[in-house]
């Protein structure tokens, strides 16, 4: 008899240390996570920069080429893991090398706050959704009386179906990329042979890199930022604030390109003048051209950056940007 009490007490004891451990392990990935306004914000404004393209996670999360994260809910170390990672075999980058710890952890606060309102956090026990592969098994219609139709040939599991066989054109990309109209072409800030700003980088070595690569750095420029390129905001004595690329430095001033707006601003400064000087983990290039330029657009630009031959300019198609 005595010895079944023992045993019964170590049961009880294994239990109930497993089920502190538990607890303690969800109250730790708890106080990890940042729910403050402030890092929800930071987070909003990465996902915008990053994420929010037709052809990724859609503005808000509402969904588009990548899944819908809107009215879905996650838990804090599954978004933690897909987003640090990535998701192997599809276009869903991973991120541990481009964002710090606290910006992930921001980015997933933001998306939490997309989770229908009300509902209960989700278990921290989630296996990589297969929705995130764009192959999650769809839900069978109900059995209806057997019909004499022809077999229908399987779609692509591509989120793009009416737009498989897109692809971009050169010419109209090098229009697009010098266009003398806009204040906001990239010609204001790039070169690409030998033509253009010198705000950001040159473009012209860009023709050995994968599509998707450029395509990523014109969509989601805070991804990859070349460390001559990243932004500088100096604020003054008076107050004023500015953010944009260094042009020089010297002993006494500080020459800025000022990208707060279009075409860049060159400035210059005291350095007498000067109370803060800030080094930002963001690129001074805007965010939006995955929302102010159509996919067409995009294509195009993408062949003229691959183009190194005018008389034989390269042609993207839209599937090539998911190899």
């Amino acid at each position: 008899m005595e010895s079944k009490t023992i045993v019964l007490r170590r049961k009880l004891s294994i239990s109930l240390l497993a089920g502190a451990a538990v607890w303690l392990s969800a109250a730790l990935t708890s106080a990890q996570q940042p729910n403050n306004a402030a890092a929800i914000q930071n987070g909003r404004r990465i996902f915008s920069g990053s994420c929010s393209m037709g052809y990724c996670h859609g503005a808000e999360g509402i969904g588009g080429g990548g899944p819908k994260l809107r009215d879905r809910k996650f838990s804090v170390g599954y978004l933690t893991k897909v987003i640090t990672d990535g998701v192997p075999d599809t276009t869903m980058p991973g991120f541990k090398t481009n964002l710090t710890a606290e910006q992930i952890a921001n980015v997933v606060a933001y998306v939490q706050t997309l989770a229908p309102k009300g509902s209960a956090p989700a278990q921290n026990n989630e296996q990589l959704d297969p929705h995130l592969r764009g192959d999650a098994p769809k839900p069978e219609a109900p059995k209806a009386a057997p019909k004499a139709v022809a077999t229908e040939t399987p779609k692509p599991k591509l989120a793009v179906s009416s737009e498989i066989d897109l692809q971009g054109d050169a010419v109209a990309g090098r229009d697009l990329f010098f266009d003398l109209a806009k204040t906001d072409s990239c010609r204001v800030c790039h070169t690409f042979n030998g033509k253009g700003g010198k705000v950001g980088p040159d473009l012209t070595a860009l023709a050995n890199r994968p599509p998707r690569e450029i395509l990523q750095g014109i969509v989601s420029p805070h991804t990859t930022i070349s460390e001559n390129f990243v932004s500088l905001a100096l604020t003054t004595k008076d107050g004023q604030r500015y953010v944009g690329v260094k042009r020089d430095e010297d002993e006494t001033m500080i020459r800025l390109f000022d990208v707060s707006t279009l075409p860049p601003i060159s400035r210059a400064f005291l350095k007498t003048d000067i109370s803060k000087t800030e080094t930002l983990k963001t690129s001074a290039m805007p965010a939006d051209y995955g929302t102010k330029l159509s996919l067409k657009q995009l294509l195009d630009l993408v062949s003229f950056l691959k183009t190194t031959d005018a008389a034989q300019p390269v042609s993207i198609r839209l599937k090539e940007l998911f190899n």
